[in-house]
């Protein structure tokens, strides 16, 4: 357990295992405890950094909103600290959007990256699905509603509804344990600042498109439409990407299924390493 201050902020990270480092950036209302399930399996092969967001838990707020641009400096930074060296980089939802910011922006301290569903919906923007029109809509039906539960301070129900709703479907509020629904109610503050950061939802696609890291783009089978269209969309920009399909997995696998997980973070590793051979 320990902190740093990274760009004013001091942020909140834990070091488990050896071997070649492997940083994994959480994703909305949660923190770094998202990774416990996995943590210790991939300590016997990496050494494993988690660390709380800005404003997530035991990492300090800044001194306004929070960006997507301000989280991806503050992974670089804590990359800087943590790593003489360039490291292997994971993220899941909205951390995902973080790590490929990270890529676009600071491709030097990148080995590999890992993104589970980004909810960068900004690239379907234009379609002409109507399925995923009426998807689109839908979502922001939701998260409208989610707004304004946590700014009349009703963070339970907002945590529910944006789980629910959003990112795992009817009936699995319940489903989670009550210490994991515990930090999403906490957290629901932070979640305001990226409804209001009109770039969270995209990413430099140039930028992404340049990138000559190799990159895993994985996808749940049990997971909302709208995110498995994002991986689509992702694949056109970066067609040298590999795309992993979870079976019988959503939007947050590292809990859900967790061995499952780590064999296909593991494997897009190996490849690599025989690709270089």
């Amino acid at each position: 357990m320990a902190t740093t201050l990274v760009n004013g902020v001091e942020l909140y990270y834990e070091t488990t295992g050896a071997g070649d480092c492997l940083v994994l950036t959480h994703g909305s209302w949660t923190d770094g405890t998202g990774w416990d399930r996995v943590a210790a399996g991939l300590a016997e092969r990496y050494r494993v950094v988690v660390w709380d967001r800005r404003g997530h838990s035991r990492s300090q707020p800044g001194d306004g909103p929070g960006s997507r641009a301000e989280d991806a400096a503050d992974l670089a930074g804590l990359i800087e600290h943590v790593s003489g060296e360039p490291v292997h980089v994971a993220g899941n939802s909205y951390g995902s959007t973080v790590t490929l910011t990270l890529l676009t922006e600071r491709p030097d301290l990148v080995v590999t990256a890992a993104v589970h569903e980004p909810p960068l919906w900004g690239l379907l923007e234009g379609t002409r699905d109507q399925a995923l029109v009426a998807e689109l809509s839908r979502a922001d039906a939701d998260l409208a509603i989610v707004r304004k539960l946590i700014s009349s301070g009703d963070y339970r129900d907002a945590a529910e509804h944006f789980v629910e709703h959003v990112a795992l479907g009817p009936g699995t509020w319940q489903q989670l344990p009550a210490p994991f629904r515990a930090v999403l109610e906490a957290n629901a503050p932070t979640y305001l600042d990226e409804l209001a950061d009109d770039t969270a939802l995209s990413i430099d696609n140039a930028g992404l498109a340049a990138t000559t890291a190799p990159l895993l783009l994985t996808h749940g089978t049990e997971s909302p439409k709208l995110f498995p269209a994002v991986i689509t969309e992702l694949l056109k920009l970066v067609p040298a990407a590999r795309v992993d399909v979870l079976e019988g997995a959503g939007h947050i696998p590292h809990t859900t299924h967790p061995e499952e997980w780590i064999a296909h973070l593991t494997a897009f590793h190996d490849q690599q390493i025989a690709d270089r051979q």
